[in-house]
Protein backbone atom coordinates (compact mmCIF):
# COMPACT_ATOMS: atom_id res chain seq x y z
CA UNK A 1 0.00 0.00 0.00
CA UNK A 2 2.88 2.61 0.53
CA UNK A 3 4.55 1.83 -2.50
CA UNK A 4 1.39 2.70 -4.18
CA UNK A 5 1.38 5.60 -2.05
CA UNK A 6 4.68 6.57 -2.99
CA UNK A 7 4.48 6.14 -6.71
CA UNK A 8 0.96 8.21 -6.84
CA UNK A 9 2.92 11.19 -5.13
CA UNK A 10 5.58 10.82 -7.47
CA UNK A 11 3.46 11.07 -10.70
CA UNK A 12 1.73 13.88 -9.03
CA UNK A 13 4.92 15.68 -8.45
CA UNK A 14 6.65 14.69 -12.04
CA UNK A 15 3.23 15.49 -13.72
CA UNK A 16 1.95 18.70 -12.49
CA UNK A 17 -0.83 20.01 -13.86
CA UNK A 18 -0.39 23.49 -13.69
CA UNK A 19 2.14 26.29 -14.80
CA UNK A 20 3.73 28.85 -13.56
CA UNK A 21 4.20 31.81 -15.08
CA UNK A 22 6.80 34.73 -14.45
CA UNK A 23 5.21 38.15 -14.03
CA UNK A 24 8.29 40.08 -13.72
CA UNK A 25 11.66 39.08 -13.71
CA UNK A 26 12.71 36.93 -11.08
CA UNK A 27 15.63 34.24 -9.45
CA UNK A 28 15.02 30.61 -9.17
CA UNK A 29 16.74 28.96 -6.18
CA UNK A 30 17.40 25.40 -5.22
CA UNK A 31 15.92 25.59 -2.21
CA UNK A 32 12.51 28.07 -0.38
CA UNK A 33 14.75 31.13 1.11
CA UNK A 34 17.10 33.83 0.04
CA UNK A 35 19.81 31.97 0.83
CA UNK A 36 19.41 28.65 -1.33
CA UNK A 37 22.00 28.63 -4.07
CA UNK A 38 20.93 30.65 -7.75
CA UNK A 39 19.79 28.12 -10.08
CA UNK A 40 18.99 30.99 -12.73
CA UNK A 41 15.94 33.48 -13.46
CA UNK A 42 12.71 33.76 -15.07
CA UNK A 43 11.70 36.74 -17.14
CA UNK A 44 8.32 38.17 -17.66
CA UNK A 45 5.99 35.75 -19.63
CA UNK A 46 8.47 32.42 -18.64
CA UNK A 47 6.19 29.39 -18.22
CA UNK A 48 7.36 26.51 -16.43
CA UNK A 49 5.77 23.28 -14.50
CA UNK A 50 4.48 23.51 -11.27
CA UNK A 51 4.95 21.71 -8.49
CA UNK A 52 2.01 22.53 -6.32
CA UNK A 53 3.47 23.09 -3.58
CA UNK A 54 4.35 26.70 -1.52
CA UNK A 55 6.53 27.17 1.57
CA UNK A 56 6.87 30.37 3.60
CA UNK A 57 10.50 31.91 4.29
CA UNK A 58 12.78 34.80 4.68
CA UNK A 59 9.51 37.16 4.05
CA UNK A 60 8.23 35.20 0.56
CA UNK A 61 5.77 32.62 -0.45
CA UNK A 62 7.87 30.12 -2.65
CA UNK A 63 6.77 28.06 -5.28
CA UNK A 64 8.29 24.73 -6.24
CA UNK A 65 8.63 24.35 -9.48
CA UNK A 66 10.41 22.33 -12.70
CA UNK A 67 13.47 24.30 -13.76
CA UNK A 68 15.04 22.83 -16.64
CA UNK A 69 14.10 19.39 -15.30
CA UNK A 70 15.79 20.66 -11.47
CA UNK A 71 13.48 20.71 -8.42
CA UNK A 72 13.58 24.42 -7.39
CA UNK A 73 11.82 27.34 -5.56
CA UNK A 74 10.64 30.75 -6.73
CA UNK A 75 8.80 33.70 -4.60
CA UNK A 76 5.33 33.01 -5.74
CA UNK A 77 4.58 37.07 -5.34
CA UNK A 78 5.54 36.83 -8.80
CA UNK A 79 3.94 33.82 -10.25
CA UNK A 80 1.04 33.39 -12.31
CA UNK A 81 0.08 29.65 -11.20
CA UNK A 82 -2.64 28.67 -13.36
CA UNK A 83 -3.77 25.43 -15.82
CA UNK A 84 -1.36 24.18 -18.40
CA UNK A 85 -2.68 24.27 -21.95
CA UNK A 86 -6.10 26.34 -20.82
CA UNK A 87 -5.30 29.28 -23.70
CA UNK A 88 -8.62 29.41 -24.58
CA UNK A 89 -10.04 32.45 -23.05
CA UNK A 90 -13.28 32.52 -21.40
CA UNK A 91 -14.18 35.73 -23.08
CA UNK A 92 -13.47 33.95 -26.39
CA UNK A 93 -17.28 34.52 -27.91
CA UNK A 94 -18.59 33.46 -31.33
CA UNK A 95 -17.61 35.66 -34.41
CA UNK A 96 -14.81 37.40 -31.93
CA UNK A 97 -10.48 38.16 -32.94
CA UNK A 98 -8.80 35.85 -31.16
CA UNK A 99 -8.53 37.02 -27.44
CA UNK A 100 -5.32 36.14 -25.70
CA UNK A 101 -6.46 35.47 -22.20
CA UNK A 102 -4.54 36.62 -18.86
CA UNK A 103 -3.27 33.27 -18.27
CA UNK A 104 -1.36 33.48 -21.71
CA UNK A 105 0.38 37.15 -21.66
CA UNK A 106 0.97 36.47 -18.18
CA UNK A 107 -1.60 38.49 -15.93
CA UNK A 108 -0.89 39.13 -12.20
CA UNK A 109 -3.86 38.51 -10.43
CA UNK A 110 -5.90 41.50 -9.51
CA UNK A 111 -6.04 42.95 -6.08
CA UNK A 112 -9.54 42.47 -6.12
CA UNK A 113 -12.49 41.99 -8.28
CA UNK A 114 -14.40 45.82 -8.89
CA UNK A 115 -17.72 44.01 -9.38
CA UNK A 116 -19.60 42.97 -13.01
CA UNK A 117 -21.33 45.42 -14.76
CA UNK A 118 -25.11 46.25 -13.88
CA UNK A 119 -26.23 45.91 -17.21
CA UNK A 120 -25.33 45.90 -21.10
CA UNK A 121 -23.13 48.77 -21.91
CA UNK A 122 -24.20 50.95 -24.06
CA UNK A 123 -20.91 53.22 -24.81
CA UNK A 124 -17.91 51.50 -26.65
CA UNK A 125 -15.15 53.98 -26.02
CA UNK A 126 -11.43 53.82 -28.05
CA UNK A 127 -8.45 54.07 -26.22
CA UNK A 128 -4.94 54.36 -27.03
CA UNK A 129 -1.93 53.58 -25.19
CA UNK A 130 0.35 56.56 -25.97
CA UNK A 131 3.12 54.04 -26.26
CA UNK A 132 5.42 52.19 -28.63
CA UNK A 133 3.64 49.84 -30.80
CA UNK A 134 3.42 46.34 -31.12
CA UNK A 135 3.27 43.53 -33.96
CA UNK A 136 4.03 40.51 -32.86
CA UNK A 137 2.27 38.58 -30.10
CA UNK A 138 5.75 38.40 -27.87
CA UNK A 139 6.12 42.17 -27.93
CA UNK A 140 2.38 42.84 -27.38
CA UNK A 141 2.17 40.56 -24.47
CA UNK A 142 5.05 42.82 -22.98
CA UNK A 143 3.00 45.43 -23.46
CA UNK A 144 0.09 44.54 -21.54
CA UNK A 145 2.05 43.45 -18.73
CA UNK A 146 3.76 46.93 -18.49
CA UNK A 147 0.11 48.28 -18.81
CA UNK A 148 -1.15 46.35 -16.07
CA UNK A 149 1.87 47.19 -14.10
CA UNK A 150 1.64 50.92 -14.74
CA UNK A 151 -1.96 50.87 -13.83
CA UNK A 152 -1.30 48.32 -11.03
CA UNK A 153 1.86 49.84 -9.07
CA UNK A 154 1.51 53.50 -10.63
CA UNK A 155 -2.17 54.42 -9.95
CA UNK A 156 -2.67 51.85 -7.34
CA UNK A 157 -5.47 50.41 -9.30
CA UNK A 158 -7.16 46.68 -8.95
CA UNK A 159 -6.10 45.55 -11.90
CA UNK A 160 -5.14 46.79 -15.42
CA UNK A 161 -7.79 49.17 -16.14
CA UNK A 162 -8.96 48.63 -19.80
CA UNK A 163 -11.34 45.94 -20.93
CA UNK A 164 -9.63 44.30 -24.32
CA UNK A 165 -6.33 45.80 -25.40
CA UNK A 166 -5.37 45.26 -28.88
CA UNK A 167 -2.17 44.82 -30.75
CA UNK A 168 -0.92 45.29 -34.27
CA UNK A 169 -0.53 42.11 -34.47
CA UNK A 170 -4.12 41.93 -35.14
CA UNK A 171 -4.75 40.04 -31.92
CA UNK A 172 -6.65 41.08 -28.54
CA UNK A 173 -6.19 40.53 -25.39
CA UNK A 174 -8.18 40.02 -22.34
CA UNK A 175 -7.95 42.58 -19.71
CA UNK A 176 -10.75 42.81 -17.26
CA UNK A 177 -12.73 41.44 -19.49
CA UNK A 178 -16.54 41.73 -20.94
CA UNK A 179 -18.14 41.66 -17.58
CA UNK A 180 -16.29 43.45 -15.41
CA UNK A 181 -16.23 47.01 -14.29
CA UNK A 182 -13.27 49.48 -15.21
CA UNK A 183 -11.25 51.94 -14.58
CA UNK A 184 -10.75 53.18 -18.60
CA UNK A 185 -13.07 56.02 -18.64
CA UNK A 186 -13.85 58.41 -16.02
CA UNK A 187 -17.98 58.39 -14.97
CA UNK A 188 -18.13 55.75 -18.09
CA UNK A 189 -17.00 53.16 -16.03
CA UNK A 190 -20.39 51.11 -15.32
CA UNK A 191 -22.16 51.43 -18.59
CA UNK A 192 -18.97 52.01 -21.05
CA UNK A 193 -16.51 49.49 -22.16
CA UNK A 194 -12.99 50.53 -22.83
CA UNK A 195 -10.88 49.19 -25.97
CA UNK A 196 -7.13 50.28 -25.64
CA UNK A 197 -5.05 49.63 -28.75
CA UNK A 198 -1.11 49.36 -28.08
CA UNK A 199 0.84 52.65 -29.71
CA UNK A 200 0.46 56.17 -29.99
CA UNK A 201 -1.90 57.02 -32.50
CA UNK A 202 -1.13 60.66 -32.63
CA UNK A 203 0.22 61.61 -35.87
CA UNK A 204 -0.40 58.03 -37.63
CA UNK A 205 -3.37 54.79 -37.93
CA UNK A 206 -3.01 51.45 -36.42
CA UNK A 207 -2.15 49.30 -39.04
CA UNK A 208 -5.01 47.13 -40.80
CA UNK A 209 -4.68 44.44 -38.46
CA UNK A 210 -5.73 46.21 -35.32
CA UNK A 211 -8.20 47.75 -36.52
CA UNK A 212 -9.86 44.89 -38.38
CA UNK A 213 -9.95 43.29 -34.61
CA UNK A 214 -11.66 46.36 -33.13
CA UNK A 215 -14.54 46.11 -35.78
CA UNK A 216 -14.84 43.00 -35.09
CA UNK A 217 -14.79 42.97 -31.52
CA UNK A 218 -17.56 45.94 -31.32
CA UNK A 219 -19.80 43.48 -34.18
CA UNK A 220 -18.95 40.01 -32.06
CA UNK A 221 -19.87 42.00 -28.54
CA UNK A 222 -23.17 43.11 -30.19
CA UNK A 223 -24.33 39.69 -31.40
CA UNK A 224 -23.47 38.02 -28.11
CA UNK A 225 -25.43 40.86 -26.19
CA UNK A 226 -22.22 42.08 -24.38
CA UNK A 227 -22.83 45.46 -26.02
CA UNK A 228 -26.22 47.06 -26.51
CA UNK A 229 -27.51 46.86 -30.20
CA UNK A 230 -27.99 50.98 -29.84
CA UNK A 231 -24.21 51.53 -28.83
CA UNK A 232 -22.37 55.27 -28.94
CA UNK A 233 -18.91 54.83 -29.77
CA UNK A 234 -16.50 57.67 -28.83
CA UNK A 235 -13.11 58.43 -28.52
CA UNK A 236 -11.87 58.52 -24.94
CA UNK A 237 -10.78 62.44 -25.39
CA UNK A 238 -14.79 63.11 -25.99
CA UNK A 239 -15.69 62.60 -22.58
CA UNK A 240 -12.62 62.95 -20.79
CA UNK A 241 -9.97 66.13 -20.88
CA UNK A 242 -7.07 63.96 -22.56
CA UNK A 243 -5.61 63.91 -25.52
CA UNK A 244 -6.74 60.04 -25.51
CA UNK A 245 -6.73 57.96 -28.39
CA UNK A 246 -4.88 60.76 -30.51
CA UNK A 247 -5.32 62.90 -33.28
CA UNK A 248 -5.57 60.49 -35.99
CA UNK A 249 -7.55 57.69 -34.30
CA UNK A 250 -10.08 60.52 -33.15
CA UNK A 251 -10.29 61.11 -36.86
CA UNK A 252 -11.09 57.64 -37.87
CA UNK A 253 -13.71 56.62 -35.43
CA UNK A 254 -15.46 59.63 -36.10
CA UNK A 255 -16.11 58.07 -39.62
CA UNK A 256 -17.25 54.67 -37.93
CA UNK A 257 -21.15 53.68 -37.62
CA UNK A 258 -22.84 54.91 -33.78
CA UNK A 259 -20.80 57.24 -33.39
Amino acid sequence: MLSVLLLLLYLYETHAANCACATYELHVRNGAGTSHTLLGSLHAGDCVPSKDRQISADGYTWAKIDFNGQVAWAASNWLNIHPCGGGSSTQQLAGCPRIISRSEWGARPANYVPGHLPGVPTYVFIHHGATTGCTSETSCKQKVREYQNYHMDGHKWADIGYTFVIGEDGNVYEARGWDIIGAHTYNYNFNGLGFCIIGDFTSRLPNTAALNAVKQLIDCGVKNGKISTSYILRGHRDVNPTACPGEKLEALIKTWPHY
